[in-house]
């Protein structure tokens, strides 16, 4: 019941449903049995990612969490001082869309159920999981847990009277092996990790996430995972057994089937090896910089710039959603930037930027203030024109200079410029200066990157200000200063822009022929890619059918076909996989435009266009309009 609620909530302030609509899309006519000149695909398109509800609904979760007690004091955060905390957040912050609180690490709990799974956060704790679950639902809100389903406390493995949950037969010890201790050596000694090679691994760990599942829990944020993987740590070296990349996978795989849509999971600490292919199947948020440790603007930008191959793949979220930037999107991965102390900041003028950021990657909003000195800092997590970005799922992109990794070419994605398309046509356009002592100055050409035609009107979302008619934007900026702004074209034709799409499989971004708009295209829509897709979030105010447009490049030696379908964010059918053909044209550097009709539900659309099995050739896609 309280996992159903968590979804729904989640998905009604994405704007769901009719009551959030805007934009001149009109239907052509309700719903025919099959749009004519549509052939009906042979196959469903390919999915390549765990494609939760949580990852189609867009960016991630708005909540809250006790980091900023625990990391300051080095222990657990006392029961008293966490209810302080949830009653501020049921007061203060709940009514905007922080709906969750979350516990961390530094809990030592010795409390467990017959099948060896802990019964609360803390010894010192009064109350269990299911109590918090209760006072938290009274309020409108969920409960977060951090644990990680691969622990086995070493109470547990000492006493024999514990059984695997569905195998009495198998006591909990003896799916541990002696001295796969969770690291060992460097301070942590509580905690075994299970051994997924041994019977009775599998039915332990989906029923911890079945346990969190059944109590109500809606969030597992599970920690440590590259440490299980290869059992190493870039900075204390040695820190336990390598259980390998096929043992993580197989646990990762486990997790996923057990959560399905009842649990979002939260990877923290992942070393993303193969381009986070693991990770992308079988988790909806991964972290992608450091720990947020003491916070401040050094880790919101400084520290390493550079990529290495363990985890942290970068040391902060300006350079990490940079370079994972081709992995997230509707369906995709959700980046997480870790937590936000906006005390921490020197001024107001970066925790604009700090929330600003997160709003345009995607990022789950994280709260770690406390009640005691959140101060005057509240309003920024409450701006209503900032939250509404993210309440309508954006995930941004940084600009593309090139298709090159941007872990060997720090030059091919800038971390200062950002842009992300709504679902109405609409675009957030963010401008960052990381500098340290000198103004900058900053600017987003609409025509030349996102592929506007026109003009459009500009709003400043932090001030709430309208700028007026524009082609480009340009800012000049202070040290550590950003301007976040809404852009709204004026074409009463809705063009969704594939370089600021989601990339599914082996699509990519590239901008290597000539004859594009925008910032670039998406290339790889081929047989030799894995499950290649692009998915667009496309907002109708009816349900019915609408014209579409598709501008492409096929240099192939004949037609192509690609496979299109319209889903809800439910995953739900809209408009069942069809096929379309695209005609040769003469090289890759001439576009050309296929027309057709596709049916779209009130609300919010995820089109994909993909490669599936039935199709043929290869495409390369610019953009898709959708009109009357």
């Amino acid at each position: 019941m309280e996992i159903s609620k968590a979804i729904s909530r989640r998905l009604l302030l994405r704007g769901t449903g009719a009551a959030a609509l805007g934009g001149p899309l009109v239907a052509r006519q309700d719903g025919p049995a099959e749009p004519s000149g549509l052939v009906p695909a042979a196959a469903a398109l390919p999915v390549t990612s765990r494609n939760s509800v949580y990852t189609r609904s867009g960016a991630g979760p708005l909540y809250w969490n006790i980091y900023g007690w625990s990391f300051p004091h080095n222990a657990p955060i006392p029961e008293a001082e966490w209810k302080a905390n949830v009653d501020w957040l049921a007061s203060d912050l709940a009514p905007h869309g922080y709906g969750m609180a979350c516990t961390d690490g530094w809990g030592a709990c010795t409390r467990f159920t017959p099948n060896g799974y802990r019964t609360t956060f803390d010894d010192e704790w009064q109350h269990d999981w299911a109590w918090w679950v209760d006072y938290l639902g009274d309020r409108g809100m969920t409960l977060g847990v951090y644990h990680n389903p691969l622990w086995v406390h070493k109470n547990v493995v000492a006493d024999p009277s514990y059984t695997v949950v569905g195998r009495p037969d198998i006591k909990v010890k003896d799916i541990t092996a002696p001295g796969d201790i969770f690291g060992v050596g460097v301070g942590f000694s509580d905690q075994y990790w299970v051994d997924v090679t041994k019977p009775g691994a599998k039915e332990f760990i989906q029923g911890y996430v079945n346990y969190f599942k059944n109590l109500g829990v809606p969030y597992l944020r599970i920690d440590f995972l590259s440490w299980y993987e290869t059992g190493t740590d870039a900075g204390l070296g040695n820190v336990g057994v390598a259980h390998g990349s096929a043992a993580y996978e197989t646990a990762l795989r486990w997790m996923h089937e057990a959560a399905g849509d009842g649990i979002e999971l939260s990877l923290v600490m992942p070393h993303n090896l193969n381009d986070a292919r693991n990770e992308l199947k079988y988790g909806d948020m991964v972290r992608i910089n450091a720990d947020a440790d003491k916070g401040g603007w050094t880790r919101l930008s400084g520290g390493r710039q550079s990529w290495q191959s363990v985890w942290p793949n970068w040391h902060n979220p300006f350079c990490g959603f940079t370079g994972w930037a081709h992995r997230s999107g509707r369906g995709q991965l959700i980046l997480d930037g870790d937590f936000l102390m906006l005390s921490t900041f020197a001024n107001d003028t970066e925790r604009r930027t700090a929330i600003s950021l997160m709003t345009i990657a995607g990022s789950p909003i994280c709260v770690s203030d406390l009640h005691s000195d959140i101060g005057g800092n509240a309003a920024f997590y409450t701006n209503a024109e900032v939250l509404a970005l993210h309440n309508q799922g954006l995930v941004g992109k940084p600009v593309f200079h090139s298709a090159n990794p941007y872990s060997t070419d720090p030059a091919s994605r800038d971390t200062e410029r950002w842009a992300g398309q709504l679902p109405d046509g609409s675009w957030a356009v963010a401008l960052f200066n990381r500098n340290d002592s000198s103004t900058v100055t900053k600017s987003i050409d609409f025509t030349g990157l996102l592929g506007i035609s026109g003009a459009a009107a500009v709003r400043d979302l932090w001030t709430g200000t309208d700028l007026g008619s524009m082609t480009s934007f340009t800012a000049q900026l202070a040290p550590h200063a950003s301007r976040l702004v809404k852009v709204t074209p004026q074409a009463a034709t809705k063009r969704y822009h594939a370089a600021f799409a989601a990339w599914g499989g082996g699509a990519h971004f590239n901008n290597n022929h000539s004859g594009y708009t925008g910032m670039g295209f998406v290339d790889k829509l081929e047989a030799a890619s894995e499950g290649p897709t692009v998915t667009f979030a496309v907002k109708a105010p009816a349900a019915g059918t609408y014209a579409i447009s598709y501008r492409y490049a096929n240099a192939t030696s004949g037609t192509s076909t690609m496979t299109v379908t319209s889903q809800k964010e439910d995953r739900s059918t809209v408009h069942a996989p069809f096929q379309v053909s695209f005609p040769q044209l003469a090289d890759w550097g001439t576009w050309g435009t296929v027309t057709g009709t596709i049916r779209l539900t009130a609300g919010t659309n995820l089109v994909t266009l993909g490669r599936a099995a039935g199709d043929t050739g290869a495409i390369n896609l610019n953009y898709v309009e959708l009109g009357v």
